[in-house]
């Protein structure tokens, strides 16, 4: 009787080993944490081929303001003249429609909306180059003179190009500059244009108007129109760089989206918390017998 052939032992599949949700979401979040302290870290990181940290932050502002101060005007136009017109017919007298169209924007108004717009922004361009440009062409400098070879085609170009910490860098800071500005633009324009068609066709006097404003104007309201501006911009440009170079299967729309989505809902519970402190926390030191 033959000897029978043993069957070839075959090892079970390996198991794929899936993280569970709460550390998927504790990495998501410690990663984006990390992203503007890995950002400091580069501040002396200057690769081969690649612009200076101001000329690199001036690009990133110049684009920043050519497209948001457009889009930050048209939206105030169109808040300023409905603050106008709800402040008039909700208060029905004239002292109310001042304050609640010029400080309304600056309290509140401008920043935040001026925060969306730059969410939007950093997430449709910083987002989708980060993931879809070739590395060394990101912030490439174009006074770089590459090796004969490598113009002609004829050779690969081995730059590095900047890191993922050094291609943030840049975007943070053009933010941050670019958030003041569009939210004050904002708010200037907004106030304007309300005013003016409470004087156009509620007949209110601009001197009233103006008068009301300032007379309800709080210094904490300036304070925070800057300090706002200051945090949505970073927000925005930090979860937006984040998305862009971390590594997952999305495609750049859909990491683009995720950005616009995660900026907006940091930039209100920042908006909320900021409304909470500084205004409804009383003051910072404590009771005092001085008028607030």
């Amino acid at each position: 009787m033959p000897d029978r052939i043993a069957a070839p032992i075959v090892p079970p599949p390996a198991r794929q080993v899936r993280s569970a949700p709460i550390v998927t979401v504790l990495a998501y979040v410690g990663g984006l944490a990390m992203t503007p302290i890995r950002a400091v870290g580069a501040l002396r990181d200057r690769p081969a081929g690649v612009l200076s940290l101001k000329s690199a932050v001036l690009v990133q502002l110049d684009w920043l303001l050519v497209a948001g101060l457009p889009l930050v005007g048209l939206v105030h136009v169109g808040m300023g003249s409905f603050l106008s017109m709800q402040a008039y017919f909700g208060a029905t007298f004239e002292a109310g429609v001042g304050p609640v169209v010029g400080v309304g924007l600056v309290r509140n108004g401008a920043p935040l909306l001026s925060g969306f717009i730059l969410a939007g922004l950093m997430a449709c361009r910083a987002t989708t180059e980060l993931r879809t440009r070739p590395r060394p062409e990101i912030d490439a400098d174009p006074d770089w003179i590459p090796d004969r070879d490598i113009r002609l085609g004829l050779a690969a170009d081995e730059r590095p190009g900047p890191s993922d910490a050094r291609a943030i860098l840049p975007r943070i800071v053009a933010a941050m500059l670019a958030g003041p500005v569009l939210a004050t633009w904002g708010a200037a324009v907004g106030s304007a244009v309300g005013f003016r068609i409470a004087n156009a066709i509620l007949g209110i006097p601009m001197g009233t108007l103006w008068d009301s404003f300032a007379e309800m104007l709080w210094m904490r309201d300036v304070l925070g129109l800057l300090a706002k501006g200051l945090a949505f911009g970073g927000i925005a440009a930090a979860v937006s760089c984040f998305e862009g170079t971390r590594q997952d299967d999305s495609p750049a729309h859909v990491a683009a989206l995720r950005a616009c989505c995660l900026a907006m809902l940091l930039i209100l519970a920042v908006n909320l918390s900021w409304f909470l402190f500084a205004y409804l926390a009383g003051p910072p030191f404590g009771p005092t017998v001085l008028p607030t």
